[in-house]
């Protein structure tokens, strides 16, 4: 894995092994946690460390919630 920062989700879904469309699914319902991410305009951006500390931790999701 490169040494960038920031992941796209294309990146992240493949960090997770799961499908891109899962990623914008937990976008869309608010269920992946506010510190691993950021938007820029409407791209959401991984945070590189703290998706591994995530994953590292248990990898939780929130409840499905809009």
């Amino acid at each position: 894995m490169s040494d960038n920062l920031f992941l796209n989700c294309d990146e992240f879904a493949k960090l997770l092994t799961v499908k891109l469309s899962t990623v914008y699914s937990w976008l869309h319902y608010k269920q992946l946690p506010k510190e691993i991410y950021c938007k820029l305009g409407r791209k959401p951006l991984f945070f590189r460390e703290a998706v591994l500390s995530w994953v590292l931790s248990g990898a939780k999701l929130n409840p499905k919630g809009k």
